[in-house]
């Protein structure tokens, strides 16, 4: 009797942790930009505060910027949380940058019919970098990706060409040359394969997932995330950038007018804050100093 009542409380155990297992997701699906690492940073928190199973990330962007993309990269791999980055939905991809974001994740895994790769550097504006720049920039983005996907126990030489070569892979192919773990069709299909998975984390410590019934917890961007991220596309900031200048201009042509050189600063500042030119925080900063200067005029 004692001993089936043991059993009983055990299974009665493993359905209360099955019910209480939750998953934290939090789309990446634009340009990678410094608002893109606060945006994680901030899902992390939520997975931590909420005893999360695992932070999933889904992947859907071009690239970005690669000071932010390190930046994301040391979050990541210092989570508490295991981290599952998926490229999704299908047709999507982890282009450039998005590709060491997807080889950061403890278990990275692909939709059907997505690709990723092409992880060369190129410059913001477009032309070409000076040769020597060039293959330190290169030889310090391949370093760097090799670091990360030997530690997770991944094709090292074939990531490397993504850097050097720009080589890009279908789902597919990126699973046969041990680029990725798993190929999973939707989410559900994904915390299936997933549940009962071990993982070793990049400290070494090994933990096993347990996603089956999991609820999935959204991440909701503040509406200063939702905000910049919207400005964030490169060709928005520069249309940002020449409106602002094109008002800044208007004013000083014709002193007095007030509305362009007031919408022309402000546009101005979004645009060189939208290209990583201006830091967020200064920003914010330059911005409130332009309201009391203009308290002050007025």
């Amino acid at each position: 009797m004692s001993a089936r009542f043991a059993s009983l409380v055990f299974a009665l155990l493993v359905c209360l942790s099955a019910q209480a297992a939750r998953v934290v997701a939090v789309n990446v699906d634009g340009v990678v930009h410094p608002v893109t690492f606060e945006i994680i940073s901030h899902a992390i928190d939520q997975a931590r505060q909420q005893e999360a199973s695992l932070l999933l990330i889904r992947l859907n962007t071009p690239g970005g910027l690669m000071e932010a993309t390190r930046q994301i990269v040391e979050r990541l791999v210092a989570s508490p949380v295991p981290v599952v980055t998926y490229v999704a939905p299908s047709g999507g991809r982890a282009a450039s940058a998005g590709f060491f974001l997807l080889e950061a994740g403890d278990i990275a895994a692909m939709a059907p019919g997505t690709n990723t790769g092409a992880a060369s550097p190129v410059l913001l504006i477009g032309g070409q970098m000076d040769a020597v720049m060039r293959r330190k920039v290169e030889n310090d983005a391949a370093a760097s990706i090799r670091s990360l996907v030997s530690k997770r126990g991944r094709n090292a030489e074939l990531a490397e060409k993504t850097v050097l070569e720009a080589r890009s892979f279908t789902d597919g192919e990126a699973l046969t040359h041990r680029l990725i773990d798993l190929v999973a069709r939707d989410q559900d299909d994904l915390l299936r394969q997933l549940d009962g998975r071990e993982v070793t984390r990049f400290d070494g410590r090994k933990q096993t997932l347990r996603t089956a019934g999991a609820s999935v917890a959204e991440y909701r961007r503040t509406m200063r995330e939702s905000i910049i991220s919207s400005v964030s596309d490169p060709n928005l900031a520069f249309i940002l950038l020449i409106l602002g200048a094109l008002g800044l201009y208007v004013e000083f042509s014709n002193p007095g007018l007030i509305a362009p050189g007031v919408a022309g600063a402000i546009l101005a500042l979004l645009g060189l804050s939208a290209l990583s030119v201006l830091p967020i925080n200064f920003t914010g900063v330059a911005l409130l100093v332009l309201a009391l200067v203009l308290f002050a005029l007025e």
